[in-house]
């Protein structure tokens, strides 16, 4: 009895004969969406978009200058990379912060400490002392930078420059 009724699914289901194109694939009936989870974000994280500009050359000074500091964007994995970057230095900044000590060697050994190599760390002299200014280069994109003065922490995520540096050069 039950090869019968299965028989009689199968044949009244239409298996076996030809299909018609239109009924080879089913039409999507619910619209699927795609979530960026990323913490203290004001803007949403994904992919990002890519705009080119087409100007006549030479640039006036000015506007070769704007574009040279202009930020480039994140994709979400730089954007979670830089993230976690920050979460992970906030601590060692904090201690600086809190003992009082602004030395470039401090702030250098404090995101060093934090599992970041030399190579990507770049601190300075905060403009009015005393405090330093540091950045810290994740990838080809991501950059976490701020500075650390007395009673301050600053942290920042944020893209590379144009010219691929993380460097700010006004806190």
């Amino acid at each position: 009895m039950q090869g019968g009724l299965v028989a009689l699914a199968v044949g009244a289901a239409g298996c076996g004969g030809p299909v018609a194109e239109e009924r080879a694939a089913p039409t999507p009936t619910a619209v699927c969406t795609t979530t960026y989870t990323a913490a203290d974000v004001g803007e949403p994280v994904g992919p990002t978009s890519l705009r080119v500009e087409v100007r006549r050359l030479p640039l006036d000074p000015a506007e070769e200058e704007r574009l040279r500091r202009q930020r480039l964007p994140l994709s979400a994995h730089d954007h979670a990379a830089a993230l976690d970057a920050a979460g992970r230095v906030r601590p060692a900044l904090e201690r600086l912060c809190g003992l009082g000590e602004f030395g470039l060697t401090a702030a250098r050994d404090a995101i060093t400490g934090a599992g970041y190599p030399a190579n990507d760390v770049y601190v300075q002299p905060y403009p009015e002392p005393p405090g330093v200014g540091y950045s810290l280069h994740l990838g080809d994109r991501a950059c976490v930078t701020g500075h650390v003065r007395p009673g301050r922490v600053v942290i920042d995520v944020d893209g590379a420059t144009r010219d691929g540096s993380c460097a700010k050069e006004a806190y």
